[in-house]
């Protein structure tokens, strides 16, 4: 009986000790990845000191603009391409030519976001920079190449034509 007094309140004590440093690690787990701060997972990733960090926050901020401007330009020439196409049977010139016209502002936005990447990446430790571009890159020019490779006859895909 003695030895139940002892065990219960050592458990009991155990379990809050247990459950308080999870409370307190996944508090600081989610301050970690706060969505109040996007970028906070670059300083980590890349091992970049507060000045670096000051410095692309700013190069960041000045970017956003430009990026919102291109967005705006590709969804208004998307809304007009999918009234050209409604209840249509072919696609009309008008159509081809805002298909076009999507192409060269999505081909304009990846060189606008390849070259803030590049400056980005020279705001960084060289080593970090070049792994940081290196990434972006393969990220902004991958975009379509699931969808490429899954069209392939390699993929097992083949297109015959009569």
């Amino acid at each position: 009986m003695n030895r139940s007094l002892v065990i219960l309140p050592g458990i009991l004590a155990l379990g809050m000790v247990v459950f308080g440093g999870s409370y307190w690690a996944s508090r600081t787990a989610c301050r970690m990845t706060a969505p109040s701060d996007d970028l906070s997972w670059l300083q980590t990733e890349y091992h970049l000191n507060n000045a670096q960090m000051v410095h692309i926050r700013a190069l960041h901020d000045g970017y956003l603009p430009q990026c919102a401007e291109m967005c705006a330009k590709i969804a208004k020439k998307k809304q007009k391409l999918e009234q050209e196409l409604a209840g249509g049977t072919n696609i009309s010139s008008e159509a081809q030519a805002t298909l076009s016209d999507i192409a060269a502002f999505r081909a304009q936005c990846q060189a606008q976001m390849l070259q803030h990447f590049l400056t980005v990446s020279q705001a960084m430790p060289p080593e970090e920079g070049q792994r940081y571009l290196a990434k972006m890159q393969k990220l902004t020019l991958g975009i379509n190449d699931q969808m490429e490779q899954s069209m392939t006859e390699s993929a097992g895909h083949e297109h015959h034509q009569p």
